[in-house]
């Protein structure tokens, strides 16, 4: 199956994104040494165009035809990796220079991440669910490939990974315009709908409330569970195991092979499961239950251990997205999607900051069981709703 163009396109695209997630760091803090404030100033300027453009460049893709809208944007994407990588070799670190980079790689970025998914539910011969699943462990295969391949920037340098990093982008574009032409289909330019695009967004989700939901446990997992990672398991090897410092890599590691482990599996017996959504609030349960673990934890393998168990929490998205882009119109999938990625990294983004602070308030521990807490709250409370408890695959 992975084989097919469309995943080899997706899984470059997030190899390439797991690369510029680790390049990004590394570069602000040893090649261009910069200052924690300033560190943190340009994280947040190449994530606000992300946040603020991902709904626009939805309704980009709804007008001009996803093939177009990502084909472009990840051209643009790739060429602006190679352009800064050669500007970087030849003049060093430029403020102005980095801050127009850090400012247009998000905005490219905003507008390739709804159009790329809008092609998942036709991806392969199976059902929407199905090709989910698949696509959920590209993605994370493909994360665990930047992030090895983040190993090598040493070696590399700096202009080196934004090389590499561009020609991860530019394979993707091959392989989906290959993908394109084999599914000529695909490349029809959709009507925009009637309304303007939140009204056609509201009235989606007033007729399709399963939708409603799956944006719900979004929102649960960019509020509450994406941060876990940014916060909770870094602090818990610093404040536990600090001699393991150097080693953080392993833990990251440990969590794309328990999120792999977990989508490959789904993907292979997906046809057994007829429930996708009450595995998908399991997961979800389970994955609370686990969380409390790390005030436990006695030893570096055994925070390895517990979080790659707790990696595999991806699997409950990619139970439940697939089924979520199928029910989207397709005059109106980019836009669709763009408020799924909205909630789910705009609120990430605000979850990670709330989760920093609540540590320095009232301390890891605490923080650790207040946050299993409220995600076995969030997940009460969609039960309760029964939406996700009925999807089914039909």
């Amino acid at each position: 199956m992975f084989r097919r163009p469309f995943f080899r396109a997706y899984g470059f695209w997030h190899w390439g994104e797991g690369l510029q997630t680790v390049l990004f760091t590394w570069y602000m803090t040893f090649h261009a040494g910069l200052s924690a404030s300033e560190i943190g100033f340009y994280q947040a300027l190449v994530l606000s165009p992300f946040l603020v453009f991902t709904i626009a460049g939805g309704m980009l893709t709804d007008r001009i035809g996803a093939g177009v809208s990502y084909v472009g944007s990840t051209t643009l994407f790739g060429l602006l990796l190679f352009g800064y990588g050669v500007l970087d070799h030849a003049m060093g670190f430029v403020p102005v220079l980095f801050f127009v980079y850090c400012l247009a790689a998000g905005v490219v970025s905003a507008v390739s991440n709804p159009a790329i998914d809008t092609f998942i539910p036709e991806a392969g011969p199976g059902t929407a669910y199905e090709n989910g699943v698949l696509a959920a462990t590209a993605h994370n295969l493909a994360k665990l490939s930047g992030t090895i391949t983040g190993l090598l920037l040493p070696m590399l340098a700096a202009f080196g990974g934004f090389v590499v990093n561009g020609v991860l982008m530019l394979l993707s574009v091959a392989f989906l315009r290959k993908h394109l032409r084999q599914n000529s289909e695909q490349l029809q330019v959709h009507a925009a709908g009637e309304g303007p695009p939140w009204s056609r967004v509201w009235q989606h989700y007033r007729a399709c409330p399963e939708n409603f939901d799956i944006l719900l446990s979004s929102a649960m997992l960019g509020l509450l569970i994406v941060p876990t990672g940014y916060i909770l398991w870094p602090l818990t090897l610093r404040e536990r195991f600090p001699e393991y410092g150097d080693l953080i890599a392993l833990v990251n590691i440990a969590s794309w092979i328990g999120a792999i482990s977990a989508t490959a599996m789904a993907g292979r017996y997906s046809r057994r499961i007829l429930k996708p959504g009450l595995v998908s609030l399991v997961v979800w349960g389970g994955y609370a239950v686990m969380l409390t673990t790390l005030t436990l934890v006695g030893s570096f393998a055994a925070l390895c251990l517990v979080v790659m168990v707790l990696g595999s929490v991806k699997v409950g998205k990619a139970m439940v997205y697939g089924k979520y882009i199928h029910n989207c119109p397709s005059r109106a999938r980019g836009v669709l999607i763009s408020v799924e990625q909205t909630a789910f990294w705009g609120l990430a983004t605000l979850g990670t900051f709330a989760m920093g602070a609540s540590v320095d308030l009232i301390g890891l521990d605490t923080t650790i069981l207040t946050t299993a807490l409220l995600v076995l709250v969030f997940v009460a409370v969609l039960t309760l709703r029964g939406r996700l408890l009925r999807l089914s695959l039909a």
